[in-house]
Order: structure tokens, then C-alpha cells, then sequence
């Protein structure tokens, strides 16, 4: 079955998404953003593995760093991230709520959280290939690897950073009995002033539902603290509900 994701998307502000999504509905893709900085920029993510019907949407989630790969990185906002949390519907538009995580100052943007709804549209079924290159492993001692718990017991995660140059990262969040596996990217260019993000996407098979988290690392590597998202698919009438937030605060617990 092709998924109707598959394809190149365009939102109000002119800037391009290419997706490419495999049978299970996990999401690898780029970002050409026409706003603020230019540049190309690595997307990974997760929907519901099936197209949206007139009863539901797709579930989506998905994860962006803001750090060019097609050019240097020329300004402050290259340390920040995004997550991306919503749902396609029948009628072609994809809808995300935009969390856009900053953790450094950029023209008149202050290091916070900045929440914004995009409307994607198809332009096109098929795009460029997305880079390929940025699955390649290479050793590295980042703090952020290694074994993390929620505060009250009742999550753990699991990291460790793939890529050092693309702030690739994968884990294993421990939720409700299930093993969930996350992709997204960190930081890798954060030093001792700028607090390191991350954003990991997942999908949990237990009740076919996209999950992201989004959030900071403390200075002192031992605090964790994300925003989990969680996208539901809903009914054209209850869209106010498609995309679900809560703090959750992970503490460290060893190093790899």
C-alpha cells in the first residue's frame, strides 16, 4: 500500500517537506525552510502506518533540527529543534502543532518554547531523494547517552547518539510495559553555555499511537526535562484533540 504521505508538502509560509514513509510508518525526510535562516534541514518521524479514511486521520509526529546540512551553520538558531504533532486528513491536509525549541538568542527570539499550527498541502508525489549519508556510525562520549528515568518511576529511557556530525540519536523509551523505539536528533554542538536539546520520535504499538518528546538537558547532565506529544488520530469534528502535551522530567540514572 502506498501512503498517501509519501511526497513533497507545502505549508502557508512557502517552506517544502519532502517525506518518505516505509510500510511500518516510520518517516525519514528534509525541511526547506523559506522563513528566517534558509537552508535544508533532516526530518525524522513516525505516523500511524496507514492512510487517513473520512472517519480518522493519520497520526503524525515528527522531528526537526534546525542545523543546515546543504551549507554552514551561520547563525545562533542552529542549536534549535523542533517537534512537529498532529494528523493527515482525507481532504489532503496535513495539520501539526509546531513546538520550536530554542536554547540560544537569535534576533528577537529569546531561548524558550514557541508554539505554532502549520497546515501542510501536496505539491507533488514524489521529491528529491532524502540525504542518505547521515545513517553512518561514529564513536562518541556526548553526555546525553545513557540510562534516564522519569521522576516518578514510571518511564525510563534509554540513549545513545548514532551520528555526531547530524546530531542523530535513537533510544528505547520504557512506557506501560512497552519498549518503545525513538529517533530524532540532539544537539552535538551545544558547550558549556547553551543548555543541549533533543527531540526523539516514536510509535507505540500498544495502541497504534505517534509519540515525541521534546526538551533540554540541564547544564549538569543530570536532569532531563521534554515535552511528550502524543498525536491522536480523531474524527473531522474533534480535531481539537489531536495533538496532547504533558512535562515530563527524566533524571540520570548511569552512562554508557
Amino acid at each position: 500500500m502506498s501512503l498517501t504521505l509519501n511526497g513533497v508538502w507545502q505549508n502557508s509560509y512557502g517552506s517544502l517537506m519532502t517525506l518518505e514513509v516505509n510500510q511500518s510508518g516510520q518517516i525519514v525526510g528534509e525541511y526547506s525552510s523559506t522563513t528566517g535562516a534558509t537552508g535544508t534541514y533532516l526530518v525524522i518521524g513516525y505516523s500511524q502506518p496507514r492512510n487517513p479514511s473520512s472517519d480518522l486521520g493519520q497520526a503524525v509526529v515528527l522531528s526537526i533540527f534546525w542545523r543546515p546540512i546543504d551549507q554552514p551553520a551561520g547563525d545562533d538558531g542552529v542549536h534549535w529543534m523542533s517537534t512537529y504533532c498532529g494528523q493527515l486528513s482525507a481532504e489532503g491536509e496535513l495539520t501539526v502543532i509546531n513546538t520550536l525549541l530554542t536554547t540560544t538568542p537569535y534576533n528577537k527570539f529569546a531561548p524558550g518554547d514557541y508554539v505554532d499550527k502549520l497546515v501542510f498541502t501536496k505539491t507533488s508525489e514524489q521529491g528529491k531523494p532524502v540525504f542518505s549519508n547521515a545513517g553512518i556510525k561514529d564513536s562518541n562520549d556526548n553526555r546525553i547517552n545513557g540510562e534516564w528515568q522519569r521522576e516518578d518511576g514510571l518511564a525510563k529511557l534509554s540513549l545513545n547518539i548514532q551520528n555526531q556530525t547530524y546530531g542523530f540519536i535513537s533510544g528505547v523509551l520504557t512506557l506501560a510495559g512497552e519498549d518503545i523505539a525513538m529517533l530524532g536528533f540532539t544537539d552535538t554542538y551545544a558547550d558549556n553555555n547553551i543548555l543541549q536539546s533533543l527531540t526523539l520520535s516514536g510509535y507505540m504499538l500498544s495502541n497504534q499511537q505517534p509519540i515525541s518528546l521534546l526538551g533540554r538537558m540541564s547544564l549538569d547532565a543530570t536532569q532531563l526535562d521534554v515535552t511528550r506529544w502524543l498525536a491522536h488520530a480523531t474524527a473531522p469534528s474533534d480535531v481539537y484533540f489531536q495533538s496532547e502535551a504533558t512535562h515530563w522530567r527524566f533524571i540520570k540514572q548511569s552512562i554508557d
